[in-house]
């Protein structure tokens, strides 16, 4: 708890205020773990996060459920699952689960009880290339990873009693709260490479600058830069009451060409499309930006004459593709 408020707080005398407000806490009292020293040989330290996890079950607990716990070796990262059996299938199932989103470990340590030692796990571990070590019968201790965590999970469920959500919240303070075992790293720093936003995050003001993002969008404006430069791109903007011709260069017309008329458009993406209305038939359709232009009255003469030597010359198109039809 006071690895966890520093984090985000501080004041001189904060400890000292949280072990009074721990003292005076009835919930704390009872749940107070005591300690038992034993000199134990440490396991040895993981390369890296998912390579040896520590699994346990707890329970039947106050709620009457049983819980089947995953410890991380190298990152104290928690994983809990709900259970209504001990079974290798139920546990099966748990650890298919967290392979799914991390992966196969190295190595599986757990107790000797029966649901480990079947032949449905241990072929299950045999098939995935994972290693089966087990702790000492009747020495718990020697699987301290998950049961310290045990020990914590329980206590944290005496304390929390009554909520609804109460797993989630523990879980999300576990992974969040700085490990001394961790050089002051908490598991999802460790395990996430980040670390997790909780309530108290919202204390601690967020940066406002990032270098890599700036960074990328440097980059992204230099290319739209060079791009505009290089093709002589240019901001179109069209206004209600301009007078625009639709562009009909991939349609084949031998009827006579229309006159210039009012359309009304909508912009749906400015640099993409736009959408034309005919205010005389009602009807609508999409053109590209890059083929509108701005009307002007006094070319409507030179305009016409372009459309009739494009009518002209579809109509010899259309001549040229029937007669090949023919041969």
């Amino acid at each position: 708890m006071k690895n966890l408020a520093r984090e985000y707080v501080y004041w001189p005398g904060i400890n000292k205020e949280i072990e009074e407000m721990s003292a005076n806490c009835k919930s704390c009292q009872e749940t107070i773990k005591i300690p038992v020293k034993n000199e134990l040989s440490p396991w040895p330290v993981p390369n890296k996060s998912w390579e040896r996890i520590h699994i346990d079950f707890a329970g039947p607990c106050k709620d009457g459920k049983l819980y089947m716990i995953i410890i991380d070796a190298y990152s104290k990262w928690p994983e809990v699952f709900t259970n209504t059996t001990t079974s290798a299938k139920d546990s099966i199932k748990n650890l298919e689960w967290a392979f799914s989103h991390y992966g196969f470990p190295k190595t599986i340590v757990s107790d000797n009880g029966s649901p480990f030692q079947s032949y449905e796990f241990k072929n299950y571990c045999k098939s995935k290339g994972i290693n089966q070590v087990y702790s000492p019968p009747y020495h718990p201790q020697s699987n301290g990873q998950v049961e310290r965590f045990v020990d914590y999970f329980k206590r944290m469920m005496k304390k929390n009693w009554g909520k609804s959500n109460w797993l989630q919240e523990v879980l999300l303070n576990y992974r969040a709260t700085p490990h001394e075992s961790l050089n002051g790293k908490s598991p999802a720093e460790e395990f996430l490479n980040k670390k997790l936003r909780i309530e108290l995050s919202l204390v601690k003001p967020e940066k406002s600058t990032n270098s890599i993002n700036n960074r990328r969008e440097e980059i992204r404006e230099k290319m739209k830069s060079w791009f505009d430069n290089h093709h002589g791109a240019k901001s179109r903007k069209y206004e209600i009451g301009d007078k625009v011709f639709p562009n009909e260069r991939q349609i084949i017309r031998v009827d006579n060409s229309p006159s210039p008329m009012t359309y009304s458009k909508r912009i749906i993406r400015p640099t993409k499309r736009l959408v034309v209305e005919n205010t005389k038939s009602q009807s609508y359709r999409e053109e590209p930006i890059k083929y509108l232009n701005n009307w002007d009255k006094s070319k409507e003469k030179h305009s016409r004459r372009i459309r009739e030597d494009n009518r002209s010359s579809s109509v010899v198109e259309r001549m040229k593709m029937s007669q090949m039809m023919l041969l």
